[in-house]
């Protein structure tokens, strides 16, 4: 008993060790670095009060300041309506301009008139397990430092994040999240709540660095979001047709199933019974993520999904009353008019493998970005009056170009098996 009480004694003052240590790195990160962390704000002109704030960090030289796109992103859209400023520890205050952004990766880059503080330096991916300190200006308060653990990236994850096991919170976003030795391994940008928060690896804050022209005369960020938008598009789409495609069973057609493993894929199936009077078959695999474009607007997300209904019970009329039910676009989206213009869709009949199908394809143009489209795609089996099939994909900010191409590597697949 007497060795249990030891050990037991032994690894209580270990884990308190550790507690005041890390209490200890929190304290002197904080003492070493506040001076290099601001709070921006998105200020409304003429009312002079924040329209909403986030934080962000001097890097590479003393007047620049790396945050997340979506923190500034009002004032990159409505320049007119909005102004950018930002504010230290010391109550110091001054105005930024937006001078690069990465829009895929939710970073943007901000330059002051004047040196503001010594810059943070960035480093590489962390290690599972270590301990990392994130800062920032949460739920509008003072500047905070939070504690919390590496994760590796997020799985299934479109675009790259850090899993950080600590708690992010709204104003924190564009914030560092330090090393042991005071390096940024990753920017603050989402958190889904309970601990369980994002970061964009660092090494994008150089990229972007690398890119910007900060002397230069003032940037078209529009066009360059347009730029990184297609840019994007074309290195998704290229890399799901060079792929292997595996295969999968619906009902009675063999398809395309998980295209890719940056996709998350659910699947589900409800048998015939006295009570629910047909079979039904369901499969969807959709992107964790997106692009921020706007706080309505989102680009970069892909979904596919194959639904097979069949019954013994029910009357054609009846079958046929679902299966219209069933039959129907499930495109999410928040633009406006003032985004997108209006869908345009094309009807025909294709044939696929001996089965007919109703197919209607639609797109509708961005309007500050002309090239991309929101991709949609709704077919339908005909033909048969007590099964039916349905498969949908859904691309946005896509060419017209490549959304059929990704649409004709699906067709492609589709096998009738009966």
């Amino acid at each position: 008993m007497a060795a249990v009480l030891r050990i037991l004694l032994f690894v209580s003052l270990g884990f308190s060790g550790c507690g005041v240590l890390a209490d200890e790195t929190a304290q002197q990160l904080y003492e070493t670095y506040q001076d290099s962390i601001l709070r921006i704000e998105v200020i409304t002109p003429g009312m002079e009060k924040k329209a909403s704030l986030g934080t962000g960090f001097v890097i590479g030289e003393e007047n620049l300041v790396a945050s997340n796109f979506h923190v500034v992103s009002s004032a990159v859209h409505e320049p007119d309506r909005y102004r950018l400023e930002w504010s230290n520890t010391r109550g110091e205050r001054g105005q930024l301009s937006v001078v690069a952004v990465d829009v895929v990766h939710d970073l943007a880059l901000l330059k002051a008139d004047h040196p503001l503080a010594s810059p943070l330096v960035t480093t590489g991916l962390p290690k599972k397990g270590a301990e990392l300190y994130s800062l920032g200006h949460p739920l509008a308060l003072d500047l905070s430092i939070v504690a919390g653990t590496a994760n590796g990236l997020l799985e299934n994850s479109i675009y790259e994040k850090i899993h950080f096991s600590g708690g992010i919170n709204p104003g924190m976003s564009g914030g560092p999240a330090l090393d042991q030795e005071g390096r940024v391994v990753g920017v603050n940008v989402a958190s889904a709540g309970n601990s369980v928060g994002f970061l964009v690896p660092a090494h994008y804050v150089d990229v972007m660095l690398m890119r910007a022209d900060p002397d230069g005369e003032s940037p078209d960020i529009t066009r360059q979001i347009g730029e990184q938008l297609i840019e994007n598009q074309d290195r998704l789409i290229n890399e799901l047709l060079e792929s292997e495609w595996p295969t999968q069973t619906i009902g009675k057609f063999q398809v395309p199933g998980e295209v890719s493993s940056r996709l998350d894929c659910w699947g589900d199936t409800e048998p015939e019974t006295d009570d629910h009077k047909y079979l039904e078959v369901a499969t969807n695999c959709n992107g964790r993520d997106a692009i921020f474009l706007s706080d309505r607007q989102s680009a970069g997300s892909i979904s596919h999904q194959y639904f097979w209904l069949a019954t013994d019970s029910l009357s054609p009329r009846s079958f046929y009353r679902l299966y219209q039910q069933h039959n129907n676009s499930r495109f999410i989206g928040g633009a406006d008019e003032t985004d997108v213009g209006n869908f345009t869709c094309s009807t025909r009949f294709v044939n696929l493998s001996g089965q007919s199908f109703k197919a209607n394809v639609c797109a509708r143009p961005y309007k500050r970005y002309p090239e991309l489209t929101d991709f949609m795609v709704l077919m339908a089996m005909t033909g048969h009056p007590k099964q039916g099939f349905l498969f949908t994909l859904d691309l946005s900010t896509v060419t017209l170009e490549n959304g059929m191409r990704l649409l004709e590597r699906f067709l492609e697949g589709f096998q009738w098996i009966e």
